[in-house]
């Protein structure tokens, strides 16, 4: 039978529109405000909604992902560990001028170095060649070394040689603590990784993670301030004893 036009048409009155929100009923619906919707989209965890005329509409699938990040920071995850398990690609932070200018001069005079933050993932080579910063977190303390004299080449010389002693120690870390993660599991948990689901994978690593950043922060602080100011200070002059005499020309009793 061939459908007249007249036919098609009333099929398509009759097809029911696709779900789509403005963003005061996406609020409603996951029960999140629209402030929050709109940081999430800025972060890029959310995509940007469509837009008819001057009016912005968001979908199911929206739904779907801000029910995800709820679910997520209700067991306890931050945004930015959200972002990395939801494969969100942040563009690296484009650095000042000073910086670009020291990165480049590092990277001419002590190539070895740039290699070795850029396999720990802090520095990355761009297509043209330029260096760029990808963790600007672990680069800034290094930056700020210079504010206690310390040029930028060598702050960040100090960064990629403690990567690379810590690299040993936290793997060793990780094996150790991850074990005993696993062993401490209530009864009936999964004993073993293997029959984890990736959601579970993900929560205990990043469970892992955040304890031992958190346990090294807590000895860093601890000792750090004490072993800086004995640093500082140098060491305590050694006193001399030196032997008066006794005025009799020779040797004092």
């Amino acid at each position: 039978m061939t459908a007249t036009a007249s036919h098609l048409g009333d099929r398509a009155a009759a097809a029911p529109p696709p779900e789509r929100y403005t963003i005061d009923s996406l609020a409603r619906v996951v029960g999140m405000s629209p402030r929050n919707i709109r940081a999430h989209q800025a972060r890029g965890l959310l995509a940007p909604p469509t837009r008819h005329g001057r009016t912005a509409y968001y979908a199911a699938g929206h739904v779907r992902r801000l029910e995800s990040i709820k679910l997520l920071q209700r067991q306890g995850f931050n945004l930015v560990a959200i972002e990395a398990m939801l494969g969100v690609r942040r563009a690296a932070t484009p650095p000042t001028e000073p910086l670009t200018a020291a990165l480049s001069r590092l990277a001419s005079e002590h190539p070895a170095i740039v290699y070795t933050l850029a396999r720990h993932g802090v520095l990355a080579h761009g297509a043209d060649g330029a260096v760029t910063v990808t963790r600007a977190r672990a680069v800034q303390p290094a930056l700020d070394l210079q504010h206690a004299g310390v040029p930028v080449p060598a702050g960040l010389t100090l960064l990629s040689e403690v990567l690379d002693e810590l690299r040993l120690v936290a793997e060793e870390l990780v094996r150790d603590a991850g074990t005993r993660m696993l062993a401490m599991r209530r009864p009936g948990s999964a004993a073993t990784a293997r029959g984890q689901s990736d959601h579970e994978a993900a929560a205990l690593t990043q469970s892992l993670i955040r304890l031992l950043s958190e346990a090294f922060r807590v000895v860093a602080e601890n000792s750090g301030e004490a072993a800086m100011a004995e640093f500082v200070a140098g060491p305590a002059p050694v006193e001399r004893h030196v032997e008066e005499p006794d005025g009799s020309g020779g040797p004092g009793r």
